[in-house]
């Protein structure tokens, strides 16, 4: 749902909106300020316009009427200038004098800001506090100064380009066609827009013209307001609304359209709403809804949602019109019905009283079962909104408007073949996005998990359709990733080739480092408890009768996966007295034992199958939930493959020879005959052995072809197409070269061989010219090379040799290096930067090193970001891989990610403080990083988190406290930034649940599906595993320490926060306490997540009072925040045993470590909300403005004129009551001329729901001239009304 508030224009100023006569049109404007800050008269777009497509425009996806933008005038005044002697800049001789004085002024200003920036730079890093304020201030103030002499530049050529254009003399009709150009609908250049404006207005107060004559001038007012936003603020209301209301009054449809445009981009704020309002729009804007012309209906709908994009305009709104926009919102073939049913939900979440009252509720209610579904989906979102607060919760029916959603589910057990597939997604995705919130888990838990029972009961229905549609939704609700095999599950083959080594490799190559871990996930909580939840809504027996129904194979396989999926996720997620009880099964079993029933084979291979599913999930654990048994299953491979190679290390002469005859190399000249996969066992092999390799360069052919094989100048391996099954070339070239350096004869071998000598020769190609004289036309070493041929993988068999010291001599030998120096400086050749940093080896200290220091400094920018990229993998080595060599890389790696948080671009430094973020997951890393002291201030926001993970080390936290950051920073989350964080919190937890909903959404049905789930669901879901983390927080990262414990001891901000918490933790009416009530929430529980700070949850006595909280709020968000906090508050032991003694249990690891996952011992207090009274719909005789009784008059003609009327509203008597109506106006045609019938009859339409059809005859019955009765006889009170308010 779009956004229903927007920013509104600046009020003008006052003194420039003084009061002008009315009546005259010199009038129609007042003077504009001297010195105001006014749109430039030549610009024709309107910079920093807040309504890009005009007030009130519809979303993209819904149709439009689009206006036309304004004609481009760029070069246009230009040559008129020139045609009439002008010089073309604009600019007189005094005007050029005094802009190159700013100019000059402008740059100096420049100079001295750079240079205070610079020593700001230097005094940071030396820690000279005192002397880097006051640099701090002087490049403050010259950026304030270069800000002053730029608005002073800009007026100046402003002020010289409109006297410029005055001094041309040209008349109207030249302004109107510079050099052949028709400006239709535009202003002439050569005019103020004052001036444009008193002409337009004057313009439109002559009558007797056509309706294209109001049209055109309306469409030149609107392009005038656009390319000036402020002159909307000199208007005097008084005299534009007349020439408004004249066109409004109009008999043509197009005229009363475009006075709803002109209206809608005149609006200001809320001041200017209530004036128009004073024009008597409410019953024109009626009346137009309700018209025969779509395009007159389209743009009175648009000026309706106008008044939603200024602050506080939705009180403007008429009830009366509201009415109006449910009557169009309920009629099925009405082509503005969506938008319609748009704007009720905005103007719902912003005044839910006047929609309820209009019955807008009633109709968007019917929208989430019936549909549209494109709408519906955004159409939940308001609704849980409203049950957020219970101010707002009373207009929402408790048990009714959201429970009729799963209607589509529960009327199939009466007709299951009957049954709307659309319907039942579109009901799914809906349940889907209420079980995703609060307000929706917590409403729909209430009556004894009513609808959440009605809905599992729904699997019961001997419906494939509604079986497989209730299954999708909770693989979704419960945040199942299925695992890569089960379109093979699915399909009925059985579980023996799954988890293997090479498959699980690429599932942990992205694990966590250990403080992500330990960090756990707001999301997986939430999940723990929405299963709870449907686990007391008797989920697990009603799949177990899926099991055992053995009618659809297909669904009783896709049961089994959530059966067995579900309870991996209890064990992990749920505390031991709800797991336990889980993993039984005790109804399954049971029927299993029974030797008498026939069920018991279904279920005995139930059984089967769901153990043989569990082991497979062992095996195939996400990254996260990686076991010691996956890394042993990878070191025995490992192993296997190193026993493989020394074994042919050991192997006899005949052996070897067969070996290499097997090859093909020594008999065969072509590679394509050569047999690739025994080629590279020898080579890892046998050649490792230094007799076999000698044999092979002296005894046989086998050496020299194969390098003569891949040698440049022979173009056979260069020339290869670079497809993927062709990259086992460059694998086997890489392990040749890797094979030649472990022994010295392979070494003098590859020293001697014309390979390296060539290769060095293609790359001086590149520096010096493609002149070659070795007849080729184009360099080996060519974009288009590169791209198409295998060339590319030179680099990479030069990168083993740069692992190497004898490796670097060689490139060392044929001065390569000094190549590689020059090739960088290539500007036109960025990807041979880019593939030296991807296939080099940095381990050790040399040329390679400060090649990449160069590019990651001097590079252009792409290179420079996918450089510092490349540094993530030499700062992050994995556990397993540390050695002193890694380490020593790690730590050179770490120093030149500092040096990039000085980069020129904010992407490259955004991005190297997201590595340094990540390496500081290793606390030896983390203190390294704190030994190099960086300066991060320049930074600003960009630099926060790695400044906040400093503070989890002593050594960081003394760094930091030496900067004065600690207590600033302290001092800021203290005063505004936990307030803050809530909105982040809560942004991260919508993010994750609207991401994770793509895969679901995008899945295809699987059931019966070769392809299972696509690959793009597949990978979509590690995207958003730090989506639901809790974000960096600074009480979490200063309570780590001992030393920041004491600093919050020192300054008492737990208890401050304890102390609100337990003053305003029942608030349930004021937004802006219940917001600073959840950041003090997230304060402590982030501070009693560490071990350091739980000591201060037990002197608080705090955990109690957000128990309470928890189970207890009126808010049910706030519920929610409660119930996150009490999870980090499981984080730790002791916090663990606080929940106890309230009455909750936290889940631990076998070992008993607390995972940061609590429930309460007895659900329902969590799930408690108390039904509420549902209040002011349009049933409510309080919500109607009259009664049908007040309604009459003493009158009988017009008393039974009205009775008639109100008949129509009763659809049993609507047919005599149109025929009755019909016959009194032939019989008394003059009654519906009377204003006082037709006020009577719009409060009757107020006060009543009538159909659209009915609404329209209604006031199709009545002449338009009454309606112009009514504002000629209000006219001169609201004239008079009017000056005051204008």
């Amino acid at each position: 749902m779009s956004n229903a508030i927007t920013s509104s224009p600046k009020g003008y100023p006052s003194s420039a909106r003084s009061r002008g006569g009315s009546g005259g049109s010199s009038n129609l404007v007042t003077p504009r300020p001297i010195n105001g800050s006014s749109a430039r008269s030549g610009s024709f777009t309107a910079p920093g316009n807040p309504y890009p497509n005009g007030p009130g425009s519809f979303s993209s996806s819904l149709r439009s009427v689009m206006t036309t933008s304004a004609m481009s005038m760029s070069g246009v005044l230009g040559g008129a200038a020139s045609e009439y002697g002008g010089d073309g800049n604009g600019l007189s001789p005094s005007s050029e004098q005094l802009m190159e004085d700013l100019n000059n002024k402008l740059q100096r200003a420049i100079k001295y800001k750079e240079g205070a920036e610079n020593l700001l730079i230097v005094l940071d890093s030396k820690k000279k506090a005192k002397e880097a304020k006051e640099a701090e201030r002087e490049y403050n103030n010259m950026k304030m100064e270069i800000d002053n002499l730029e608005r002073k530049i800009a007026a100046v050529r402003e002020k010289s380009e409109l006297s410029n254009v005055t001094m041309l003399g040209l008349s109207d009709d030249e302004g109107g066609r510079l050099n052949g150009f028709e400006l239709t609908g535009d202003i002439s250049p050569a005019e103020s827009p004052t001036v444009s404006l008193t002409d337009i207005l004057r313009s439109l107060e002559e009558t007797d013209c056509p309706p294209q004559h109001y049209i055109e001038k309306a469409n030149e007012l609107v392009a005038l307001f656009k390319r000036h936003p402020n002159l909307k603020y000199e208007l005097n209301w008084i005299t534009f609304g007349m020439r408004i209301q004249r066109m409004l009054l109009s008999e043509s449809k197009e005229v009363v359209a475009a006075g709803y445009r002109v209206t809608r981009y005149a609006i200001t704020d809320l001041q200017s709403l209530k004036i128009i309002r004073g024009l008597h729009t409410d019953e024109l804007v009626v009346l137009s809804l309700a018209s025969k012309s779509n395009l007159e209906r389209e743009q009175a709908l648009k000026f309706v949602r106008a008044f939603l994009e200024i602050p506080g305009g939705v009180r403007e709104i008429a009830r009366s019109v509201v009415r109006a926009i449910v009557a169009i919102a309920e009629f099925n073939e009405d082509r503005l019905r969506g938008i319609a049913i748009e704007t009720l939900a905005e103007v719902m979440t912003l005044d839910p009283e006047v929609v309820s009252s209009a019955g807008g509720v009633r109709v968007l209610t019917q929208v989430l079962a019936d549909g549209p579904w494109e709408i519906a989906d955004a159409l939940s979102l308001a609704f849980l909104y409203l049950l957020d607060m219970p101010q707002s919760r009373k207009y929402v029916r408790a048990g009714h408007d959201l429970e009729i959603v799963f209607a589509a589910f529960t009327d199939t057990s009466s007709s299951p073949k009957a049954v709307s597939e659309d319907k039942l997604k579109s009901s799914a995705r809906i349940i889907s996005s209420m079980l995703k919130s609060w307000p929706g888990l917590l409403c729909l838990s209430m009556f004894n998990l009513r609808a959440l029972r009605s809905l599992v009961d729904s699997l019961r229905v001997p419906s494939s359709i509604v079986r497989d549609v209730i299954l999708e939704l909770l693989f979704d609700v419960f945040r199942i990733k299925p695992p890569s095999w089960t379109p093979t599950y699915l399909a009925g083959r059985r579980l023996t080739t799954y988890g293997r080594v090479a498959n699980l490799k690429s599932d942990t190559s992205g694990k966590p480092g250990k403080d992500d871990r330990s960090q756990g996930q707001l999301v997986d909580h939430y999940t723990s408890l929405v299963l709870a939840t449907f686990v007391d809504a008797g989920l697990l027996e009603v799949l177990i009768s899926l099991v055992k129904d053995n009618s659809d194979q297909a669904i009783v396989r896709k049961t089994t996966l959530l059966l067995g999926e579900t309870l991996k996720l209890a064990s992990q997620l749920l505390p031991s007295n709800y797991s336990a009880r889980l993993q039984l099964l005790p109804d399954l079993f049971s029927t299993a034992a029974k030797l008498e029933v026939e069920s018991r084979f279904t279920a005995s291979s139930a059984v089967y199958q769901i153990d043989s599913l569990n082991r497979t999930l062992y095996r195939s654990l996400s990254p996260g939930q990686t076991h010691r048994g996956i890394l042993e299953d990878e070191k025995r491979g490992a192993r296997q493959v190193e026993l493989k190679m020394k074994l042919n290390m050991t192997i006899d002469n005949q052996h070897f020879s067969n070996l290499l005859v097997d090859t093909g190399v020594v008999d065969k000249k072509g590679y394509v005959k050569w047999n690739w996969t025994v080629l590279n066992e020898v080579i890892q092999g046998p050649l490792l052995n230094a007799k076999r390799l000698d044999e092979a360069m002296k005894g046989t052919k086998f050496m020299k072809r194969l390098f003569s094989f891949y040698r440049p100048f022979k173009y056979r391996f260069c020339d290869i197409k670079n497809t993927k099954p062709n990259h086992r070339y460059v694998e086997t070239g890489c392990a040749l070269f890797k094979t030649l350096l472990q022994t010295n004869e392979g070494v003098k071998f590859l020293g001697e061989n014309k390979i390296l000598k060539q290769i060095a020769f293609c790359l001086e190609q590149l520096v010096r010219g493609a002149g070659s004289g070795t007849g080729t036309t184009e360099p080996l070493f060519s974009s288009a090379r590169l791209h198409e041929t295998l060339s590319w993988g030179y680099f990479s068999m030069l990168g083993v040799l740069s692992g190497d010291t004898k490796g670097l001599a060689m490139m060392e030998k044929w001065h390569m290096f000094s190549t590689f120096y020059h090739i960088t400086d290539l500007q036109s050749r960025p990807d041979l930067s880019e593939l030296f940093v991807r296939t080099m080896d940095f381990t050790l200290e040399g040329h390679p090193r400060i090649i990449l220091s160069k590019v990651l400094t001097n590079g252009p920018k792409n290179v420079r970001l996918m450089a510092t990229n490349h540094l993530r993998s030499l700062a992050t080595p994995s556990s397993e891989n540390i050695t002193p060599r890694t380490s020593e890389t790690a730590e050179w790696a770490i120093r030149l990610l500092i040096t990039q948080l000085y980069d020129p671009d904010v992407e490259v430094c955004e991005t190297a403080v997201r590595i340094l973020e990540e390496a500081c997951n290793s606390t030896q890393i983390l203190e390294y990083v704190v030994k190099c002291r960086p300066a991060l201030d320049h930074l600003g926001e960009i630099g926060a988190p790695l400044l906040l993970r400093f503070l989890s080390t002593s050594v960081g936290y003394h760094y930091l406290n030496e900067l004065d950051y600690i207590n600033r920073e302290m001092d800021d989350w203290f005063h505004g930034r936990n307030d803050s964080y809530v909105l982040t919190v809560e942004a991260s937890l919508a993010r994750a649940f609207f991401t994770d909903d793509e895969p679901s959404r995008n899945r295809r049905d699987i059931v019966g599906s070769s392809h299972g789930i696509s690959s793009s669901g597949m990978t979509s879901f590690p995207s958003t595993a730090n989506l639901g983390n809790v974000p960096p927080h600074f009480y979490r990262e200063l309570a780590r320490t001992s030393e920041g414990c004491k600093l919050l001891k020192e300054k008492g901000h737990f208890e401050e926060f304890a102390m609100f918490i337990r003053e305003h933790g029942r608030e349930a009416e004021d937004p802006e306490i219940v917001t600073k009530v959840k950041g003090c929430l997230w304060a402590v529980g982030n501070i009693g997540s560490m071990p350091f700070g739980a000591p201060f949850l037990d002197e608080a006595e705090i955990v109690g009072e957000i128990v309470r909280i928890a189970e207890e709020s009126e808010v049910l968000t706030l519920k929610g925040t409660a119930f996150f906090v009490l999870g980090l508050v499981a984080k730790t032991m002791q916090g663990l045993e606080i929940l106890l003694e309230n009455g909750w249990d936290g889940t631990t690891t076998t070992m008993g470590q607390p995972l940061g996952y609590c429930m309460p011992m007895g659900l329902k207090k969590l799930l408690s909300v108390e039904p509420w009274k549902h209040t002011r719909d349009e049933t409510s005789d309080a919500s109607r403005p009259a009664l049908l009784s007040t309604i009459g008059t003493e009158d009988s003609v017009d008393t039974r004129i009205l009775r008639t009327m109100s008949n129509l509203s009763n659809h049993i008597k609507e047919k005599a009551a149109a025929g009755e109506l019909l016959k009194l106006k032939q019989s008394h045609p003059t009654r519906f001329s009377s204003p006082t019938l037709f006020k009577r009859a719009m409060m009757l339409l107020e006060s009543f729901r009538y159909r659209f059809q009915v609404r329209r005859f209604i006031l199709e019955l009545f002449d338009r001239s009454v309606l112009e009765e009514i504002i000629v006889g209000a006219r001169e009170p609201g004239e008079g009304e009017g000056e005051e308010m204008s």
